[in-house]
């Protein structure tokens, strides 16, 4: 599942760094690199200890008019709470994706002055791994700790030339509840100050083609139902008595920010086992479970060029979200990836089928698989439904247009 995610992360990378179409998803020169330091507050058992230095570099691109994708390394330095020397300062490096949503490109007529009127304000959602190397003797601890992170934050930019930008960043990392031997809630905090160096000298040169006309345009809701497998690496896929075959419900909201690009917010979820005992030919134990994705996507169909009247779309996706068991209340991150196909019904809705794979910590779904590989547990599943434009807010403009004439 690693080597997936890489693939299709790589995927992505490609689509938005590659030459401009006869219809581009995306504005040329949009294309932007930043470098902060600072400091911040590494919060675990209900304790707190400075994080100093904390320095972090991100590269990415403006895709839209309100967002912007980038990948993003970070490091900071803090005390575990599992080393035994109280003075001890151990680093802890992140690695993840990250969007930018710009408030006043969304809501307000802006113009390319100092302090981005009527306020700078960008508010930051990221998803990631975490690495701590490894600062104990004991079992399982000798290589470190590895998992998943998710970061929620806020980006204020000054413009100080036309090619920089200062700003200040706050960022939260959320780390799973187990991590760093914590048994409750665990929080990096950081504050810094940075440079953004852009390819461009107008800010808000980044409006595209056939982009949503309104903010009240293109949102839609969907309800889904199929099948999803408890995966150890896919072991005893095919074995039905193993019981890790499930149905699962789900249920989006969602917006077509563009006919190229769209945004959901998606619940699945309900029934999943543990990992089959071969030894005993026994199932393993059953728990409920539900995650809360965020998925970006993106409209292959329109990738080259638009063409009026498609029915078909089909639209490969990555995101990432909050997981959590509900027979311990356990809470961790979680990334997905998939593909959704959507058949154009009317112009109320839309019948689709999606393929999805959600990758989690094995801490949630119960242990490891037969390579103990961190990134071998997961969800694959295959669902139908029906989404529906939600034309209360405004219209749909972006997914589908009748041919001229007809």
């Amino acid at each position: 599942m690693k080597k997936l995610t890489i693939t299709v992360l790589f995927f992505l990378i490609a689509v938005l760094s590659a030459s401009a179409q006869s219809v581009a998803p995306y504005n040329p020169n949009t294309f932007f690199m930043s470098v902060n330091a600072g400091g911040g507050v590494y919060r675990h058992f209900g304790t707190s200890d400075p994080a100093m230095p904390y320095v972090s570099v991100h590269a990415g691109r403006w895709i839209m008019k309100p967002l912007a994708f980038q990948l993003k390394g970070e490091m900071l330095m803090s005390h575990s709470p599992i080393s035994d020397d109280a003075s001890a300062q151990t680093p802890y490096f992140m690695a993840s994706a990250s969007f930018l949503w710009d408030v006043n490109a969304t809501f307000f007529h802006v113009y390319n002055r100092r302090y981005l009127y009527p306020i700078p304000f960008y508010p930051t959602i990221g998803m990631g791994l975490l690495y701590r190397p490894s600062v104990s003797d004991e079992p399982g601890e000798e290589k470190g700790d590895r998992d998943f992170q998710m970061s929620v934050g806020a980006h204020f930019p000054l413009q100080i030339g036309s090619h920089w930008d200062l700003f200040f960043e706050y960022n939260a990392a959320l780390l799973p509840q187990l991590f760093d031997g914590s048994r409750g809630d665990n929080f990096f905090h950081t504050f810094s100050l940075g440079f953004t160096y852009r390819m461009y000298d107008r800010p808000f040169h980044r409006h595209t083609q056939y982009e949503s006309r309104t903010t009240r345009d293109d949102w839609f809701m969907g309800y889904g139902l199929g099948l999803i497998f408890s995966s150890f690496e896919f072991e005893n896929i095919g074995n039905l008595s193993a019981r890790l075959w499930n149905i699962t419900p789900e249920i989006m909201f969602g917006r077509n920010f563009s006919n190229f690009w769209t945004v959901r917010a998606e619940l699945s979820g309900l029934f999943a086992r543990e990992r089959y005992n071969s030894d005993l030919d026994r199932p393993g134990r059953p728990y409920k479970f539900s995650c809360f994705n965020f998925d970006f996507m993106f409209n292959l169909s329109h990738l080259t060029s638009f063409t009026r009247g498609k029915r078909w779309n089909f639209l490969p996706y990555i995101g990432a979200g909050p997981v959590w068991r509900y027979d311990n209340t356990y809470f961790s991150m979680c990334a997905d990836g998939g593909l959704m196909a959507r058949r154009y019904i009317d112009n109320m809705g839309d019948f689709y089928i999606d393929l999805r794979y959600i990758i989690v910590p094995p801490r949630i779904g119960g242990g490891t698989g037969p390579s103990e590989s961190i990134y071998g547990v997961g969800y694959p599943s295959l669902t139908v439904g029906y989404i529906h434009n939600i034309r209360n807010f405004g219209n749909t403009t972006t997914r589908y247009r009748e041919p001229v004439g007809r």
